[in-house]
């Protein structure tokens, strides 16, 4: 009987150590499909406890604090972004956390118009501090590192989809897109801008102001044709989204005289020649089409009056004023101010 008794305790005993190394190692711990966390630099193991707690990521909290301990995790923390999915146990929540195994972050770069939206756009993506960012971007001995104003900073930066650990460094992140940027304008790109007589800077503040100007793709080297013809003969470039960027009067519907008498270097009605620096972070389709531009005769364009979102192109100043009238007769109509 007491052999009996023995056996089936040691059974138990068996049993209940199954359940609990089942439980610590094998359990799935994760309370969803897919949880993500970031783990700020300089965080300590009590601060990643907090983390996971607080964002009900893990539902035993005694069986992963106990795998931690055991995997002896806490020592060092890699800060990072972690995602998580359902079927994780504890010990592959504590590998990822302790070897680093992070999931990078996409950056998005649009054609977003100042430096403090850029700024704003990497800090909310990333762990990179926006009023850092935005400071570097204002730094003129940075700006000079790249042979520019701090007004042309921008140019530097390439629009497109990027992929980021997101605790990287400032300095990784630069370091990165200044790759890109250089992997962008390449030889061909830096011919077509020297046959121009333009600097890589002078493209890209053109190509935004060209970039705002039009709704379809279609007319950017139209676009791109007229204002290149503006500078040959020297002409004031006359182009509404500078005003509207000088300004600050981005909800703009319509351009009026209060932004053409605004005095600021990017009324381009009252001062010829470029802006001081872009006025959007430009498209590469907008660069290209800069870059390969039309060759034709036309000095002005307007937007058609029959409000479909297309140009209308003249070669004299008759022609445009024709056409300008009916598209201001069409938005009075439309109560459009």
């Amino acid at each position: 009987m007491l052999k009996k008794l023995i056996a089936l305790v040691l059974l138990l005993g068996v049993l209940i150590g199954g359940y609990i190394g089942w439980r610590l190692l094998m359990a799935p711990n994760i309370t969803d499909k897919r949880v993500t966390v970031k783990i700020p630099t300089g965080s300590t193991y009590e601060d990643v406890l907090e983390i996971l707690y607080n964002n009900n990521v893990v539902k035993d909290h005694w069986g992963f604090e106990t795998v931690a301990k055991f995997k002896d995790y806490g020592k060092k923390i890699n800060s990072g972004n972690y995602v998580f999915t359902q079927n994780m146990n504890n010990r592959q929540i504590v590998n990822m956390l302790k070897f680093g195994w992070q999931t990078p972050v996409k950056l998005v770069v649009y054609n977003i118009r100042t430096k403090e939206e850029f700024a704003g756009l990497v800090g909310r993506t990333l762990e990179i501090d926006s009023t850092k960012m935005l400071a570097q971007l204002n730094d003129p001995a940075f700006a000079k590192e790249y042979g520019l104003d701090t007004n042309k900073i921008l140019s530097r930066f390439i629009v497109d989809n990027y992929e980021f650990y997101w605790n990287v460094s400032m300095e990784k992140f630069l370091e990165k897109m200044k790759g890109a940027y250089e992997s962008y304008w390449n030889t061909s790109r830096r011919a077509k801008a020297d046959a121009l007589n333009m600097s890589i800077a002078d493209i890209n503040t053109l190509a935004s102001i060209t970039e705002k100007e039009v709704i379809f793709d279609k007319e950017l080297p139209t676009v791109a044709g007229v204002y290149l013809n503006r500078i040959k003969i020297g002409m004031p470039l006359q182009a509404d989204p500078t005003l509207v960027f000088g300004t600050r009067d981005f909800d703009a519907k319509r351009v009026t005289n209060v932004h053409k008498d605004f005095d600021s270097p990017y009324n381009t009605y009252k001062y010829a020649g470029l802006p001081p620096g872009q006025i959007c972070m430009p498209r590469k389709k907008s660069i290209d089409a800069v870059l390969n531009h039309e060759d034709h005769q036309y000095i002005y364009f307007c937007a058609n009056p029959d409000m479909s979102g297309y140009s209308i192109f003249s070669k004299t100043y008759e022609e445009q004023m024709r056409v300008a009238a009916q598209y201001r007769k069409k938005m009075d109509k439309m109560n459009i101010h």
